[in-house]
């Protein structure tokens, strides 16, 4: 891949100290849902693996689908016994009602067909079936422009947009909103709101693989512990994460 072009990096990648703060919100995720998952489960853009740790630490074993060949050749060094699929998101190759949980995080912004994308997932479904899905939150990401300011995505949404998407498609839902709260100096959040008063759009300015190495020399390093999710102040969260029923 074309390192200039960014999209090396559009998966989190361990080799990469940019993404230092980016994979452990990716994995807190992970974890936040764990507990609620069951049978046979699904990751629908898996990219390198890390998740798939993530979910056999469960004693279950995720079917791990990417659109990225090379993405699942990083993830089948992690994870060797997962069944890894190349396909696209939106035209999968499995069976109707084949999964039991379904946890498809940091997709849906990138699909042209959001409400088929979702028609799908609830063909894959089982009755009852357990689904995460998590997006950026538009407010944060890209302010008060409709047309999402990061070039990979086709649409981003706000909790009520994302909200009335889903229950569209499934019988319940509950969306949290991801943030992280201040550590025990207080330093992190200190840094971390004198950055966000950048204005938007000029973080666009620059690439988002540069953005990264300069959040990481500004932040101490973001701890597990400190990333919560709440279904208050959804308007301030970065990102939504929305756990389903089929």
């Amino acid at each position: 891949m074309d390192l200039l072009s960014g999209q090396r990096f559009e998966a989190p990648d361990k080799g990469f100290v940019g993404h230092r703060d980016i994979l452990t919100r990716s994995a807190a995720r992970y974890f936040f849902v764990a507990p609620h998952l069951r049978g046979s489960v699904l990751d629908i853009g898996c990219g390198r693996g890390y998740g798939l740790e993530v979910i056999q630490t469960t004693g279950l074993v995720a079917v791990g689908v990417d659109v990225s060949p090379d993405f699942l050749r990083d993830a089948r060094t992690r994870s060797a016994t997962a069944p890894l699929v190349n396909a696209s998101g939106d035209r999968l190759p499995f069976s109707s009602g084949s999964f039991d949980s379904i946890i498809s995080f940091d997709v849906i912004e990138h699909i042209d067909d959001d409400q088929g994308f979702l028609g799908e997932i609830k063909r894959l479904a089982r009755e009852d079936a357990f689904i995460a899905i998590s997006t950026p939150n538009r407010l944060v990401s890209s302010g008060k422009q409709n047309t999402p300011l990061d070039r990979f995505h086709v649409r981003e949404y706000c909790s009520d947009e994302l909200c009335s998407l889903l229950a569209g498609t499934f019988s319940s839902v509950t969306i949290f909103g991801q943030s992280e709260k201040a550590s025990g100096n207080g330093t992190r959040t200190v840094l971390s709101r004198l950055i966000d008063r950048i204005p938007i759009r000029w973080k666009y300015l620059l690439p988002a693989y540069i953005q990264d190495l300069f959040s990481i020399t500004m932040r101490p390093p973001l701890k597990l512990q400190e990333i919560q999710f709440e279904q208050e102040g959804l308007q301030t969260a970065h990102t939504y994460v929305a756990l389903c029923r089929r």
